[in-house]
């Protein structure tokens, strides 16, 4: 016991290890955003479907629901913690030759701590307005009711947009940390990630669009 607690600090405690962790944990938080965007998509199909989710996701036991919200909860607690660490590493660790490969970096690489900010922020706003304010019975108005204010959709657009920024890095990050990329394919892994980005954060802003346009009231 004592020799895999050691093992799993020196795994944690090194550069190769946090970087795999941050991969493994945003690859979860992928597919979580997957899940997510599609119980979302379920108000196109009218107020009673996104409702008996909503109404579904609630019904489940107790002990259920907040194993799933802790679970999620510390890996992200996990990506974010370790992300900042690993940046203050990298900080603390430039060369000169180092900040000349910053400078040909992508802005979604250079921007990955201020994106994730933002969108951690605009979790936050976004459970409290909607999950611990929100009427799982009638999720559908509510919704309707949050976008119709022009500022709280904008407030989502952009941080979806930071999200596309995030989600286009952080893939090819996932793909490469994890032995997934080579020079042959990378150029492959790159086109998914923005095909990828651009479908998950596409649909998730025409929501706050539709309602603003009054395709969805």
């Amino acid at each position: 016991m004592n020799d895999i607690i050691t093992t799993a600090c020196k795994f944690v405690t090194s550069s190769i290890g946090r970087k795999i962790l941050v991969a493994l944990t945003g690859a979860c938080l992928l597919l979580f955003l997957v899940g997510h965007l599609a119980g979302n998509m379920t108000i196109f199909g009218g107020s009673t479907w996104i409702n008996n989710y909503a109404t579904g996701l609630h019904a489940m036991p107790a002990w259920m629901l907040m194993a799933i919200r802790l679970g999620l909860l510390a890996i992200l607690l996990i990506h974010v913690v370790l992300t900042l660490v690993l940046k203050l590493e990298n900080v603390n660790a430039r060369t000169h030759y180092q900040k000349e490969g910053t400078l040909k970096a992508t802005l979604a690489s250079r921007t990955m701590v201020l994106t994730g900010v933002m969108i951690f922020c605009f979790l936050l706003f976004h459970l409290w307005q909607l999950t611990v304010n929100g009427d799982p019975h009638d999720c559908y108005n509510h919704i309707v009711a949050a976008f119709s204010n022009p500022w709280c959709s904008v407030f989502y657009i952009v941080a979806i947009c930071c999200l596309f920024m995030h989600v286009r890095h952080g893939l090819q990050s996932v793909f490469q940390t994890l032995g997934l990329s080579t020079r042959k394919v990378r150029p492959l892994y790159n086109i998914v990630a923005i095909l990828f980005g651009l479908v998950v954060c596409g649909a998730f802003i025409s929501i706050p669009v539709c309602v603003m346009l009054g395709i969805i009231k």
